[in-house]
């Protein structure tokens, strides 16, 4: 990233920005970092005018950098026409709402959640840019180079692909509004065909069922079993929709806690179960 030149959005202003085609990289600030989600993403590190910055996402502007990069993406306040504000909102958990009324293929963020989106951005990205009149090469180069983590199209590399899965079920959440949020809400609200959490032993397996609700105002969902060393295997069901997901997890990775937690994100009529990374590797799904 030799040519590249470094912009602050904070300290510089946007006529600084040609007016030309060119590439880009989105930079965090030193001392910043992404909204957590349980999985972290590995994000690769670039050298720019005598300092290291971690790269979050590359992509290109076909006519002006000004327009694509400052007014799109930092300021545009609009997350259906920048792939990179629906990320990081998608990140932070901002609900989807129709970019206008009728339509639920373009969604953005609400408009207060929009501004915070901003006001994040401005506050803890750089940007490194560079004019080029045929950027999409270089887009492909740097893309396979330095794997951004928000960088979802064109991104087959196996580092950070279970993030990248993960960040793409929580751009495709339903808009608020539209029937099937209203259907899935119902749906989940409605059925009850199990307790809230409930544990007992069969056999040294000791079993806990959770009943997933996407209305709580938090996914997290915490498993208690107390004493590890009273069973052999943990097994844990989790129920929405009439749907049943089954994992199971050998106490003897459980040593040193009393519960391991989950995550939970709605996925069309189905769920998505993500595990605390504590036990990621060695709890499994099982079929019964």
């Amino acid at each position: 990233m030799a040519n590249f030149k470094l912009f602050d959005p904070m300290t510089m202003d946007s006529s600084m920005l040609p007016n030309v085609a060119g590439n880009y990289v989105f930079l965090l600030r030193k001392g910043s970092q992404l909204p957590k989600i349980d999985i972290e993403p590995k994000i690769p590190e670039v050298p720019l005018d005598g300092n290291t910055y971690q790269a979050i996402y590359t992509g290109i502007a076909s006519e002006s950098l000004r327009q694509r990069v400052y007014r799109t993406h930092f300021v545009g306040n609009n997350a259906s026409r920048s792939t990179l504000r629906k990320s990081i909102g998608s990140l932070f958990g901002y609900d989807l709402i129709p970019r206008k009324e009728g339509d639920l293929k373009h969604k953005k963020f609400k408009p207060a959640d929009e501004e915070k989106l901003t006001e994040w951005m401005m506050s803890n990205l750089l940007l490194a840019f560079v004019e080029n009149a045929d950027p999409k090469p270089l887009e492909e180069k740097l893309i396979a180079e330095l794997n951004p983590p928000l960088n979802l199209d064109k991104n087959d590399n196996t580092v950070n692909a279970e993030f990248r899965a993960l960040l793409s079920k929580l751009r495709r959440r339903h808009v608020i509004g539209s029937a099937e949020h209203f259907i899935s809400s119902m749906k989940t609200t409605t059925i009850k065909a199990r307790p809230t959490q409930s544990c007992y032993p069969i056999n040294g397996v000791k079993i806990i069922q959770r009943n997933v609700n996407f209305n709580r105002e938090t996914n997290n969902y915490k498993c208690k079993f107390n004493d590890s060393s009273t069973f052999e295997i943990l097994r844990v069901e989790c129920s929405y929709n009439g749907e049943i997901k089954v994992y199971e997890i050998e106490s003897k990775y459980l040593t040193d806690r009393d519960s391991i937690t989950f995550y939970a994100y709605q996925n069309s009529e189905s769920f998505t179960i993500v595990w605390q990374k504590a036990v990621a590797d060695y709890i499994k799904e099982i079929k019964l």
